[in-house]
């Protein structure tokens, strides 16, 4: 139960930094055709060219940072459930259970549910770092937009907004990779309980008979 609550929030929190990007992504196009129609035929800004474009530059900016509105908070709950898992899977490891999706995580490089558990806080702390650092440029590039300073919104946000990206990426990776050899786990064990009943009716039946 621990383990779906804190893979729900990792996804979350990814599927919050896509919705961002993709914000973002409209808010580039339309601050491309306002620069394009930024300058009248005599070289001066011509504001009410760009009004339309404009409208849509600041509703798709705002639109960014409401996507990562929650979004540190369902970071800090999933880093918070898997440091619960940590302990968890120790003592169960202690006890002898769990052994053999310890195995398969061991098999696949993960370093065992240890391991994996900690590679995921590890990246979800480094995109939390992302966020936080995005969400306090927000006043910066509203207040250069309104100065219709397109050349500096693009300066300003490129970094950013890769970064953001690449660290989504890396923790949705991760959460993938544990995901498939929780899946393969789950396959042999089934499998193995399949056959030990299979096995008892057969038996079953022989004495029948």
């Amino acid at each position: 139960m621990s383990d779906a609550v804190a893979t729900g929030a990792t996804l979350r929190a990814v599927r919050d930094c896509l919705d961002s990007l993709a914000c973002l992504d409209d808010t580039v196009r339309y601050v491309v055709e306002a620069s394009a129609g930024a300058v009248s035929p005599d070289g001066s800004f011509d504001a009410a060219n760009v009004a339309e474009q404009m409208a849509g530059v600041l509703k798709t900016y705002s639109q960014t940072f409401r996507a990562l509105d929650g979004t540190v908070d369902q970071i800090d709950t999933a880093v918070r459930e898997y440091g619960e898992l940590q302990r968890y899977s120790a003592l169960a490891l202690a006890k002898g259970r769990d052994e053999c999706f310890e195995n398969r995580l061991r098999q696949a490089g993960e370093g065992g549910f240890a391991g994996m558990a900690q590679a995921r806080i590890a990246y979800l702390r480094k995109l939390r770092v992302r966020v936080q650092l995005l969400q306090r440029m927000e006043p910066i590039g509203e207040e250069i937009l309104n100065g219709y300073d397109f050349n500096a919104f693009f300066l300003l946000f490129m970094q950013p907004m890769r970064d953001l990206g690449v660290a989504a990426q890396d923790l949705y990776n991760e959460t993938v990779r544990g995901a498939l050899v929780a899946y393969d786990t789950l396959v042999r064990v089934c499998e193995m309980r399949t056959g030990n009943a299979a096995d008892t009716l057969r038996r079953e039946m022989v004495k029948s008979n």
